[in-house]
Parts: structure tokens; sequence; C-alpha cells
């Protein structure tokens, strides 16, 4: 579950079981927010960070969800959180290979019919980087490689295949190693994966690990990650910086050719790749800072395409960098012509911030979900922004949670995780972030629902027996965002 690093310098009322309610939220739209944790779990004290989220779109009361959460009953399979009423309840299923129960990075995603579920991980022995499937149920590892990290799942169907694609920092294709893995035949068996190297320059000795893949229905893929080129520092003293550029790639026919990822070149030196930001510096952490909330920091990326038929020329993009006024922080640019050129300012700019996560309605409406320390000592705070736009202009913004940063303490890193995730399926949006779970209606001033035994008034979790105290820890937290109007807008 650390980040890997390459270089030459060297992760109310006691009322559990309660139907929650959607919230009209206080920026529009009807705001659901859930503690995922189930009831009979109520005495976890795991810091259930870096959760995932997965929305079957051909069935949406279907969604699946990941966290560092282990398997409490232990043995040779871990858990993933199962909802199957659209997010309202959720409980806990053992179902990914992983010998001590519980798994490292792990990513997760419906492909778009058919009910199959991918899923990247690292297992919990070797680490060793796994591709998954179900059903059937334990999941199915289709492949399976040593010496890579932070796998990120992405899958559709397209003309009655699931196309597959999980971004991964390869270490075994050094010093070239973003990479992603491509299947366009993921629900046969066998599924045939290939490796798309996707880094044309020269790197520090590696890539940052974030490879994060985006594909639209009619075969347009674009993938953005982290060009190291230089390094500062020291990665065991947790004070590496990183020199990087932001790179997009693209392919026009699902990245299942012989060269994938070559169609997008940059206009400057000619190579594969536009940068959208060259020469930027991003801290690149260890170990997390209370200055930062205890959290590890160490870039962040995501890219959306717009999902609407004739649309998949418009595409989001957000990534991190380190600015000496307001820290680590987020910017958001847009490009209309497949990637080729970008807004020259940033549509939104979020200072000491982190986790960002992009997806897009099949309204066309943009959404971004986000992780802001604010405060200082011990009034730090982490905040959950999710935000929204029809035009890249003006945004909406829904605080689902305004936590304490400094409580409880950090047992591992990432503290509450290196990513979130968003996903859109019609109008609404689906997604998933970790934080401090204490009990306080003041902290989720959007509502909030917990299945495990609480009281609100005391703000105190309890265990399964009601009346035992349970101490703090990190939870996973499900969310949903309804369209204003509840208009659907047709998926593609």
């Amino acid at each position: 579950m650390a980040t890997k690093t390459k270089t030459a310098s060297t992760s109310a009322q006691p009322g559990a079981g309660r139907a929650p309610r959607p919230r009209r939220g206080l920026a529009g739209g009807n705001v659901m927010v859930i503690n995922m944790i189930p009831r009979s779990l109520s005495g976890e004290t795991n810091q259930d960070s870096e959760p995932f989220l997965a929305v079957d779109a051909a069935n949406p009361t279907e969604i699946r969800g990941s966290a560092f959460t282990p398997n409490p009953m232990g043995g040779p399979l871990a858990p993933i959180y199962q909802s199957t009423d659209g997010g309202a309840t959720w409980s806990l299923i053992a179902t990914v290979p992983a010998v001590s129960g519980v798994t490292h990075d792990i990513s997760l995603a419906f492909a778009s019919t058919g009910g199959n579920l991918y899923g990247g991980i690292l297992d919990d022995q070797a680490s060793d980087y796994h591709t998954l499937r179900t059903p059937p149920s334990p999941m199915n590892t289709l492949t399976q490689r040593s010496d890579a990290d932070q796998p990120f799942a992405h899958a559709l169907t397209q003309a009655g295949q699931d196309k597959v694609y999980i971004g991964v920092n390869d270490f075994a294709a050094s010093p070239s190693t973003a990479t992603v893995d491509v299947s366009a035949n993921g629900g046969n068996n066998p599924a045939v994966f290939q490796s798309a190297r996707v880094e044309a320059r020269p790197t520090a000795g590696q890539n940052g690990p974030q490879v994060r893949p985006a594909a639209h229905a009619d075969g347009t893929v674009y993938a953005t990650f982290y060009g190291w080129r230089a390094t500062s520092g020291s990665f065991p003293a947790n004070t590496l910086v990183v020199t990087t550029d932001v790179v997009v790639v693209r392919d026009n026919n699902g990245a299942t050719g012989a060269n994938p990822f070559q169609n997008l070149v940059d206009p400057n030196d000619g190579q594969s790749g536009v940068i959208v930001a060259k020469g930027v510096t991003i801290p690149f952490h260890r170990n997390g800072l209370p200055a930062n909330g205890q959290q590890r920091l160490g870039g962040t990326l995501s890219i959306a395409v717009d999902p609407r038929n004739g649309q998949s020329g418009t595409v989001y993009l957000a990534w991190a960098d380190l600015q000496r006024a307001t820290g680590h922080t987020i910017h958001v640019r847009r490009s209309t012509d497949q990637g080729q050129t970008w807004s020259p300012a940033d549509l939104l700019t979020v200072p000491n911030a982190t986790n960002a996560a992009l997806a897009i309605n099949g309204a066309g409406t943009i959404g971004l979900l986000y992780q802001q320390v604010t405060g200082t000592g011990a009034n730090r705070r982490w905040e959950t922004h999710f935000r929204r736009t029809p035009d890249g202009v003006n945004w909406s913004d829904l605080v689902l949670a305004q936590v304490p940063a400094n409580i409880p303490a950090k047992t591992f890193d990432p503290y509450i995780g290196d990513y979130d995730h968003l996903v859109a399926v019609d109008g609404d949006f689906y997604g998933v972030f970790s934080a401090n779970n204490t009990p306080n209606t003041a902290n989720f001033p959007n509502g909030v629902t917990y299945q495990r035994n609480v009281d609100f008034n005391t703000h105190q979790l309890l265990a399964n027996d009601n009346t035992t105290p349970v101490g703090v820890s990190i939870d996973p937290f499900f969310f949903r965002v309804s369209a204003d109007s509840g208009r659907r807008s047709g998926r593609p």
C-alpha cells in the first residue's frame, strides 16, 4: 500500500440501519451520504482508507466499493463492499484473492453491460499486481506479474466485448514505467491483455504512480500520467521533490492495435503525448505530515471524457503541483479538440488539496471530487468537496464532510488514501471518500446516515452491543448526488 519510488534518491440517536433519505443539498440536487461500515462491524477501528467505487451502469442499484478493509473473519479472501439498493445499505463480501484477508492497492470497474466486474490489486504477500474479474466469485486472476504499483481500473462494453483499461506504474518497464494494460476481450476465457507503454520521453528513472485511463463508447481512449524529469532530496528522508510534466495520450481505436496511444502528438517536440503542464514540481512523500492532515502527498491526477454521442473530443483533466503560496494545489483544465490543445488558464484552482476525481454525466455536467486541508494546528480539518459545472465556468460546491485532520492518529500511510473516486451514470454522480468517522452532524453539512451503531447526541461510536464506546477511526463514505430536476439523459 506504500507508493513506490525507484529514483536514485533511493505509502442523534443510536440509529444504525435506518433507510437514508436523500437531502436537498446546499448547492442544489438530492444528496445522500452513507457511512459504509456495516452494523455487524460496529466495533471495528480500522484505518479503512484509499476507497474506490464501481457502479453497474446497466443496473445502478448494483454498486461495489473497496478500501484497505481486512476480512473480519480472516482467511484467504479480502472483502469488498456491496450494495444492491443503489448505495442505501452496504455489506462486506469476501471475494478478492488475499492470503491474509486484506489486499493493498485495489480498484474496481463494471463493464457497461453484462454485469462483469473487473479489478486491479496488489496482493498482500509479494505485492504482485493482479488483474481480476467476477463472476464467478471469488474473483478470478486474469493476469499476474511483479513489481508494479497503483493499478487503476476502467472498463466499458463496446460491440458486445468488454474493453478493460488498467493504468499501472510498471517497474518492469523502467525507466519508462507509465503503462496501460488493455484487454479487448475482457469477458472471454482467456481474456488477453497487452501492456501499452505510454511514456515517449526520457524520465528520472520512473514515472509517477498515477496512470489514469478514460474511454468513450466510440473507441476514443485517453490516459494521463506524470512524466518525471528530475528529482531532488530523498525519499527515505521524506524530502523528495520531483520535477514533472503532466502528459495526456490518446488512441482513436480502443488502444487495441499494434502501437496504441500514438494519436496525440505534442507540437513542440513531436513526441506522442501532449504536455499539458511542463516542468511543474510535486512533493513526493514517504510519510504524511501533520501540516498536511497526516496525509502523504505525491501529486494527484484524474481525466474524464464527455460520454455523450459525438462528444469524445471534450475531455477534462485535473492534476496537482506544489505552489509556494497554496501548497499542494489542484488545477482543472479542458480540451475540446481531443486533447490537442487545452484551456490556457485553470477553470478551477483548489489550494491545499489532493485526491481529485473527475466524472461527466449523461447531460454533460462535470463533477469534481477532492479533499482539502483547512485551518491550522488543533483546528486543522479535512474538507471533502463535490463540485459541479455545466460549462467549466460556474461551479457549485457541496461540502460532504469537514472532519478533524489530527484525529485519529494514522497507523500507516496513506492516511485517507492516495485517491478517492467518482462515477457518473445518466444524470447522477456516485462517489466514495475516506474520513474521520466521528458521528457529529456538524461534520456533515449535507447530512449523513450511519449503518454502524452510533449516538449522534454524544458524538460516540458504539460497539455491536450498542452501548460500549468505540474509538474514532477512518471509514469509507459513499455519496450520491442526483440531478437537480430528476432529468435523465440516455446513455451513449
